[in-house]
């Protein structure tokens, strides 16, 4: 589609000095109320569309290209090309051949990039710091004019795209949207199997390296794509900057696009009136709405179904969500638009995750939805109605807080990709309500009845009848069913009788929003933060008005002039006696939180819609309150969750909805991707106390409606309050603070002697193994997650500011090359991160090092400690010029961020609740990582964390999570204690292959009678060693006598149980392995010159600190995090770094 204004005299041409013709737009584009932010519209000569956005403030650039591409264009037999593509893409161009060059050049700057597939688009994207804009759009132009698409990169990608998949085949979530999106009808493209698998890309019968040429030549045309560059500082010269972008961009050539996709409705005739019931993993109860809505892009200026939407999202006195939840029937409900962008025609889904009484009782559910739809019609099209939905449009757009660079990039490229937009609303594009439109608005309302629509229904114990689901999907093997819905769902008559009358009265139409007044949108009076405080610091520390035995006061102000901005924040804590003390409390914190948020519902809905947005949680030891945004009804909103809090002190409600809650969510984490239960196990053993999920879902049943009751009377009675105050005057704060103390009511200060703390530990050197088996039965995955700590004790009592600046710099050196050996090289799997994390509660910062994939947990520890190893040459070849503009690109984007509200708000209240008020440490830790040399770098890499000359004398902590169907299955402690791990995991890799003959005896047998040394790497041939007269072999010799161990073994093992053609193939297999095996061989031959926790293969000899059982070369295995912490000292308590002096000393 292509509207006539593109082509209007509004665009005026222009001409590059390389000859390139382009023309810039004249009009007035629509923009947010932003002095420091400016925009231009292009469109170059090969039609593609381009916005650059100036933003005067920011540090660092960014860009995004979307391509109207996604899975839908998958040619017929092919899912997942276009997925496949979108990685290829990063694997070399002409200009610049080198896998991953243009990820090491963004690293140089600070920077990083990402992609994704969805159905009828692609993103690419990129950030990184000014300085580094031209290089970086040389390199991602080039991916989109040349790619190299070479065939090791294709292998080697189709690898991680299964890695991809097999993170979302155990994952609800993905295999729900997965199942209605695939059942969809077959005829319409956009049921396609999106993100693929090794098996539909991996095929004999076709060349997928042709297919992929062919797919890029065919969709990637320049008339097909939008570009956004933002850049960030002043520009000196911004035509130069314009006239470099058109010509790299221009390179990119023009294609005829074309697009088969939508030749039926996606809920074609016959999938409407229809019910899809299937399993999850889980305990989930969803109750989902499809309704058929036609292509609409054009109507975007005035769009009906914002105006539908937007009601059954209400959830204030009643609506409909106030009224599923009244009944017990629903937890939450989110309204959405399938596929969310392109040009398509649309599925309005209404997906109701229900409590299992709701769920029991779907029909009336569905009846609810219809009975509100009716209410809705039956009060005709409200102007007022609109005119609050679209003066909360405008609060939220024209005057929202500025955004990092990069989010910016991608959602104005996102949005261009409705080709119906005007050019003066290429940046406002949907953002704005612009038209009303009465008729259009009755007419998409006409669409939502009982004809038009079909059910889906998913949970674990569906109908409890196992045979209703009779098939099973092809892809992500979710069991299901499509049958016809019953005439009471499909006719109005039908669902009409489902409520009766007393039921359908308490349905009504909303009432006007208390929370938007006419001053939210003065543009004028008020100053935005962003136009009013462009020299003011971001990091600037907040002034204490206030400290005694009761409560504290903090202020942070946005105005030079000390007066309120439009915009502002009100954070406060509760600490009390009874927080965070057992698994108990932890439970009864978390009711509280759900309890309030539920009672507040209404108000919290109503709020948000006038840019008010507030966020109810439980931190390490305080119930956590936050308003954000809009001032005029900041303080009017605390006021209202405040005095819920208080009406739970004195007033018992029903928490059974909130238990089940709970109770579901333990499960979900228990089913979680192994890396994030990995993660989960690390978190809490870095402080005391914390609770993994195991600990507190054995509490569920102890607590009740009284419970928390007295949770919340004790919480109130003895209580300490902090607060913090962002834009507003110093009696504006003390004011607040006094009124929330009004409604809380707190009868006594909390003695000094019973504050709660939560710890850091201060684990001692040596190497931990925590191990666990994951409980999700789909989940073929495992993950390691391996932090490296930097204590005093490493590090010879150096100060914590330069540890953790080092181990900051070090992730920022390593992100790539971990990533490009471990993820692209090697394929351990598709996460592979490695990032610095830092510790609020005083204790040792952390490199983190994290991996999920399919081979065993113990080959990937393994690899990481082999990369390690082998990373501190690269370390030791950086040049002075190289270390120094890694310094600076890590301090660059350590540094930074928006001048907005949210930010300043995120950076100081950590500090706040913590207790420690060290609001100069970021700008510490940056001085102190910008001083730091090379030989300062490469000693406390020695000391910390190179596995060599480290050895047994660093601290770190490895936690592993196994995948329930893993092969081999997790090693006994007592395997553990008397074999080297580089064994275990070779015949673990033995067994993954197939070869579960071959006993760990066998292996440890072959490993220790090897003796000849090993060929380097790059010879291929056995040979003497001209110095020493020595034979040596290669590593291919000694997969050909493993090979030769096995047929030996399984000859005499399993005489007549395998053929012989059986046994020859796999010999086979591990004579040409070049993957797993291989490296898992080399390593067992070579464990012997290496002195480590993990990698050695010499025993332990170091004393026995602990009563914990230990492995071969002296890793401490970790039974329980409880048992593990009583181990280990805890760091003091969290203290002020600061002089606290209030301003207000006799307050």
């Amino acid at each position: 589609v292509q509207v006539p204004e593109w082509n209007s005299e509004e665009f005026v041409e222009q001409q590059t000095l390389a000859g390139h013709v382009f023309y810039k737009y004249s009009g007035e584009l629509v923009v947010p109320f932003n002095q420091a932010t400016t925009y231009q519209l292009f469109r170059l000569d090969n039609q593609m569309k381009l916005v650059l956005v100036n933003d005067m403030q920011a540090e660092q650039s960014a860009a995004s290209l979307v391509v109207n591409v996604g899975s839908s264009s998958d040619p017929q037999g092919i899912p997942g090309i276009a997925h496949a593509l979108e990685h290829l893409l990063f694997m070399g161009t002409e200009k610049y051949p080198e896998e991953h060059d243009f990820e090491a050049f963004l690293t140089k700057y600070g920077g990083y990039t990402n992609a994704s597939t969805n159905q009828l688009v692609t993103e690419y994207y990129f950030m990184i710091n000014n300085e580094g804009l031209d290089g970086a759009l040389d390199r991602f132009s080039q991916m989109f004019i040349a790619p190299l698409l070479r065939k090791d990169s294709i292998e080697r990608e189709i690898q991680a795209i299964e890695s991809e998949y097999r993170l979302d085949v155990h994952n609800d979530r993905q295999r729900a949207g997965h199942i209605c999106q695939t059942t969809r009808c077959p005829q319409n493209k956009l049921s396609n199997f999106m993100g693929g698998n090794q098996k539909t890309l991996n095929s004999q019968e076709r060349d997928l390296q042709e297919q992929l040429q062919e797919f890029f030549k065919q969709e990637y045309g320049a008339d097909n794509m939008q570009l956004v560059v933002v850049a960030g500082g002043s520009l000196s010269n911004e035509k130069a900057l314009v006239d470099r972008i058109v010509d790299l961009f221009s390179m990119v050539p023009k294609r005829p696009y074309k697009t088969d996709i939508a030749k039926q409705h996606p809920l074609c005739k016959q999938t409407l009136g229809t019910l899809l019931c299937y399993q999850t993993i889980g305990s989930e109860y969803s109750i989902a709405m499809e309704f058929a809505l036609p292509e609409d892009n054009h109507m975007y200026s005035r769009d009906p179904k914002q105006y539908i939407q937007s009601l059954l999202e209400h959830e204030g006195p009643g609506s409909l969500q106030a009224f599923l939840r009244e009944r017990s029937w629903m937890t939450s409900m989110q309204v959405s638009l399938a596929p969310a962008y392109g040009i398509s025609p649309r599925v309005f889904e209404i997906i109701i995750s229900a409590t299992p009484q709701g769920f029991a009782n779907y029909q009336e559910v569905v009846g609810s939805v219809f009975a509100f739809i009716r209410v809705v019609r039956e009060h005709k099209v409200q102007e007022w109605y609109f005119r609050e939905l679209q003066q909360s449009k405008q609060i939220a757009w024209l005057h929202g807080e500025s955004m990092y660079p990069v989010t910016v990039a991608k959602a104005l490229a996102i949005r261009m990709s409705n080709s119906w937009l005007k050019p003066e609303h290429v940046v406002s594009s949907s953002q704005l309500l612009y038209e009303y439109d009465p008729e259009a608005i009755a007419d998409t309302m006409a669409l939502f009845t009982p004809q038009n629509y079909r059910l889906c229904l998913g949970a674990q114990d569906i109908f409890s009848q196992e045979s209703t689901l009779c098939k099973t999907e092809k892809y992500m093997e979710v069991r299901y069913s499509q049958d016809v819905l019953p005439e009471a769902l499909t006719s109005d008559s039908g669902v009409e009788s489902l409520l009766n009358s007393q039921d359908r009265q308490m349905l009504q139409f909303p009432q006007p929003n208390p929370y938007l007044t006419d001053c939210t949108l003065n543009a004028t009076a008020e100053k935005t933060v962003s136009n009013a405080n462009s020299n003011i610091d971001v990091f600037q520390a907040p002034q204490l008005l206030v400290r005694n035995e009761q409560c504290e006061l903090w202020i942070r102000r946005l105005d030079s002039t000390g007066g309120a901005v439009e915009r502002g924040s009100i954070s406060l804590y509760i600490e009390s006696t009874n927080a965070l003390v057992t698994p108990r409390a932890l439970i009864l914190g978390d009711l509280l939180v759900r309890a309030i948020e539920k009672r507040c519902a209404a108000k919290l809905n109503l709020a948000q819609q006038a840019g008010i947005r507030a966020r109810i949680w439980y931190s390490e030891h305080h119930l956590c309150i936050r308003v954000l945004g809009v001032q005029t009804g900041l303080q009017l909103l605390l006021q209202d969750i405040l005095k819920q809090l208080r009406q739970l002190a004195d007033n018992q409600v029903k928490i059974d909805v909130y238990l089940d809650e709970v109770e579901r969510l333990s499960e979900r984490m228990q089913l979680d991707a192994s890396r994030v239960q990995a993660l989960w196990q690390q978190h809490s053993l870095r402080a005391h106390p914390r609770w993994p999920v195991a600990d507190w879902s054995r509490e569920l049943h102890s607590v009740d409606a009284a419970a928390l009751q007295a949770f919340v009377q004790e919480m109130l009675r003895l209580s300490y309050v902090g607060m913090l105050v962002v834009g507003q005057t110093d009696s504006e704060a003390l004011r607040i603070l006094e009124d929330a103390r009004g409604v809380l009511k707190v009868k006594e200060p909390i003695p000094r002697v019973l504050r709660q703390h939560v710890r850091a530990v201060d684990i001692l050197p040596g190497t931990y193994l925590s191990r666990f088996v994951v409980k999700n039965p789909k989940n073929a995955d495992s993950a390691v997650s391996f932090a490296i700590y930097a204590t005093s004790r490493n590090v010879g009592g150096r100060d914590d500011v330069g540890s953790q600046a080092a181990l900051s710099l070090l992730a920022h050196i390593m992100e790539t090359a971990f990533f490009d050996q471990l993820r692209t090289k090697e394929q351990l799997g598709y996460s592979v991160r490695c990032t610095y994390l830092a510790s609020h509660l005083g204790g040792a910062g952390s490199l983190l090092l994290n991996v999920q994939g399919s081979c065993t947990p113990d080959y990937m520890c393994l690899r990481i400690e082999q990369f390690l190893i082998q990373f501190r040459s690269t370390l030791q070849g950086l040049t002075l010029s190289q270390l120094s503009a890694l310094k600076q690109a890590r301090a660059t984007a350590s540094l930074q961020m928006p001048f907005k509200v949210a930010s300043i708000t995120n950076f100081l209240w950590p500090q706040i609740d913590f207790g420690r008020y060290d609001f100069s440490h970021k700008h510490q830790i940056i001085s102190r990582m910008l001083e730091m040399t090379l030989e300062e770098l490469l000693r406390f890499w020695d000391t910390s964390v190179d596995p060599l000359r480290s050895g047994r004398r660093a601290t770190r902590v490895v936690v592993q999570a196994w995948a329930y169907r893993g092969v081999p299955a997790m090693a006994s402690e007592e395997v553990m204690m008397e074999n080297p791990l580089p064994v275990i995991a070779l015949h673990a890799c033995l067994e993954q292959m197939g070869a579960s003959e071959i006993l760990l005896s066998d292996i440890s047998r072959f490993v220790a009678t090897s003796g000849l040394p090993l060929v380097p790497e790059d010879e291929d041939e056995d040979e003497d060693d001209e110095d020493s007269g020595e034979l040596r072999l290669s590593i291919g010799e000694y997969q050909r006598r493993l090979a030769a161990l096995y047929k030996a073994v399984v000859l005499e093992q399993a005489a007549g149980k395998k053929s012989l053609a059986e046994i020859d193939h796999m010999c086979t297999l591990i004579i040409k392995d070049r993957s797993f095996l291989r490296t898992a061989l080399q390593m067992a031959l070579e464990a012997d010159q290496v002195v480590s926790s993990l990698l050695s293969s010499q025993p332990a000899h170091t004393p026995q600190h602990f009563s914990l059982p230990r492995t071969y070369a002296g890793a401490w295995i970790i039974p329980d995090h409880l048992c593990f912490k009583r181990m280990q000292p805890l760091c003091a308590p969290p203290s002020p770094t600061i002089r606290l002096l209030p301003k207000y000393p006799y307050l």
